[in-house]
């Protein structure tokens, strides 16, 4: 039976020690929730505006700093933000009556920004296309100040930074290569 020196014993329970609570540690890191469901649904082409807004996530979001926007896809203005309510899995948020009221046919834009229920900030954002049935669309030219300060809030766009499974993958493998190197480094002072 061979035996080795104390240092590299240590590494070795190093590597093995990080390497196992990665693995434990990376699947609820990559369980942010996600939207599985909601009114109106992703995508859809609805007749009526709606004059709440729901999202249904795959978890039940944490009280906190959540957050829902509604915007114009034509030219990006924000409608309006508001704190939704929380009701297990379901997000609702209720739209303003001046909103409904002077909303224009076209795409609109659900932005989100909800703690998960692992602790984590998500954001993302869904879509529906609002298609008045024929006669029931009155224009409005409304266009006044709350309006534009409802535009300089900003929006809730889709996560772009590196998931924290990636950046554990990235932890775990340099903590691997410098426990071979230690490893290495003991063999060869022999």
């Amino acid at each position: 039976m061979q035996r080795f020196p104390w240092r590299t014993q240590c590494a070795l329970a190093a590597a093995g020690a990080v390497a196992g609570l990665a693995a434990i540690g990376a699947p609820a890191a990559l369980a942010h929730d996600s939207v599985i469901g909601g009114d109106p649904e992703n995508a859809s082409v609805v007749s009526e505006f709606p004059d709440s807004i729901t999202l249904e996530f795959s978890g039940q979001p944490k009280e906190g700093f959540n957050t829902v926007a509604l915007s114009r896809v034509s030219d990006g203005e924000i409608l309006f933000t508001g704190e939704p309510e929380l009701n297990e899995r379901l997000v609702t948020v209720d739209v303003p009556a001046e909103v409904e009221e002077n909303a224009e046919p076209g795409e609109y834009q659900v932005g989100f920004q909800i703690i998960s229920s692992d602790g984590h900030s998500t954001k993302g954002r869904t879509t529906f296309t609002y298609e008045p049935a024929a006669g029931a669309h009155s224009e409005s030219a409304n266009d006044d100040d709350a309006a534009v300060d409802a535009a300089s809030e900003g929006s809730a766009t889709q996560d772009s930074g590196m998931s924290a499974g990636v950046l554990i993958g990235i932890i775990v493998a340099v903590i691997a290569v410098l426990g071979v190197g230690i490893v290495l480094i003991g063999r060869k002072n022999k």
